[in-house]
């Protein structure tokens, strides 16, 4: 398990009704994430983010003198339950359905939302099929930049650095990392890069990466870097393992390495790692910013605690996102914010203006990726990257160019 979170605190609800089809006197979200299991981590503090900028709109007078109402269900890391939150959530009047943060966790909530012409947007999810449109509609979004920015983007930033070979080491668990991983070959690949090898391994909860590592010291010629696609905890076990058998080249992986977490499981003496995030603070230094200061004194003064990863911005960003599309939708119907969402444009958040959606790419479409250092044990802020084209892997992403 990640870092301890805490649980979703529903502190943004408002009384009175709500009428779906028209929007009524608020709109209402359904918010359908894990407060439980193995996504937890990855639900609850976007989750609470995405609560506090509720709360934060609200006292502001709502959209357009309309409230936000929530109404929440703990999915419990478990698909079928996401299914079967969103088809009650549905029944109870929702205008939009927040899904979790992954898109095989959010598929059977999407899908429902779906068939209901309702919008549903995952808080973060990653792989791009969440947002292509086709795989499961084209009432779906996601309110992340996707791993296949993640991929491209590390990719970029290596190459430029000067490694021009590469090892990867695939986690397989779950479909985000292994687009991160398909991605990032696709890019470095283009760019110039030679792959020198690769390998894979389950992921999940018990990593087990000795005969990887095995392989991996055993090559004639070392690779400038290992890409490690994966996520934590699992990513940082086999991170450390990686360390612990010797392997000393640096590595470089995706946001879902991001947070405290990899600092407490690859331990003092994590150096030589980077990852493409989102955001430097807190448990991360040199990246200067009053928003983001803003933000976490902010959420700190909501939960008595602060964020333990860059993700909870993306569920403070994709309320503001929301938001903004719902002001100038012609109603709160499904049609009518589905067109808003997809127009929506640019949206200023702590992190800087982040472009959200179009009519063929239902995810964020312009956002930079923050780099971030990990060395001596300690997190600095590397850089930023951003690239301009998303290779095409043959996988109907519509987000690609």
């Amino acid at each position: 398990m990640a870092a301890a979170v805490a649980p979703l605190v529903l502190t943004a609800a408002c009384g009175g009704g709500s009428d779906a089809s028209s929007g009524g006197d608020q709109l209402v979200i359904g918010f359908a994430l894990s407060q439980s299991g193995n996504m937890a981590p990855f639900d609850v503090e976007p989750g609470n983010a995405a609560l506090l900028r509720i709360k934060e709109i609200n006292d502001n007078g709502g959209i357009n003198g309309k409230k936000i109402k929530v109404i929440s269900k703990d999915v419990r890391s478990n698909p079928d339950t996401v299914g079967t939150a969103a088809t009650e959530l549905i029944a109870e009047g929702i205008n939009l359905l927040v899904t979790p943060c992954d898109f095989d966790l959010s598929a059977p909530g999407a899908s429902v939302a779906q068939a209901s012409k309702i919008p549903s947007v995952s808080i973060c999810a990653g792989d791009p099929k969440m947002a292509d449109t086709k795989t499961l509609g084209d009432y779906v979004f996601s309110a992340n930049a996707g791993s296949d920015v993640e991929g491209s983007s590390g990719a970029e930033w290596a190459y430029n650095k000067g490694w021009h070979t590469a090892y990867v080491l695939q986690d397989e668990s779950i479909e985000y990392t292994k687009s991160a991983g398909r991605y990032f070959q696709a890019k470095f690949k283009e760019l110039g890069g030679k792959i020198v090898g690769d390998d894979a391994f389950p992921g999940g909860d018990n990593v087990n990466i000795s005969s990887q590592a095995s392989r991996l010291k055993s090559l004639a010629t070392k690779p400038d870097f290992v890409y490690v696609a994966s996520w934590n905890p699992g990513g940082a076990t086999a991170i450390r393992q990686l360390r612990e058998a010797g392997v000393t080249v640096p590595i470089v992986g995706p946001a879902a390495l991001d947070g405290q977490v990899l600092l407490d499981v690859v331990g003092e003496k994590a150096s030589d790692i980077y990852y493409t995030g989102f955001a430097c603070y807190v448990y991360c230094k040199g990246a200067d910013s009053a928003d983001l200061d803003a933000f976490v004194k902010d959420y700190q003064g909501e939960y008595k605690a602060t964020p333990s990863s860059g993700y909870a911005l993306l569920g403070y960003n994709m309320v503001s996102a929301i938001a903004d599309a719902a002001e100038k939708a012609k109603s709160f119907s499904g049609g009518d914010l589905k067109s808003a969402l997809e127009a929506d444009g640019s949206v200023k958040t702590p992190i800087g203006d982040v472009a959200y959606f179009s009519t063929s790419c239902h995810k964020i479409i312009d956002m930079p990726m923050t780099v971030v250092q990990v060395a001596n044990g300690a997190m600095t802020f590397a850089g930023q990257q951003r690239v301009d084209s998303i290779p095409d892997v043959g996988d109907g992403n519509s987000c690609a160019s």
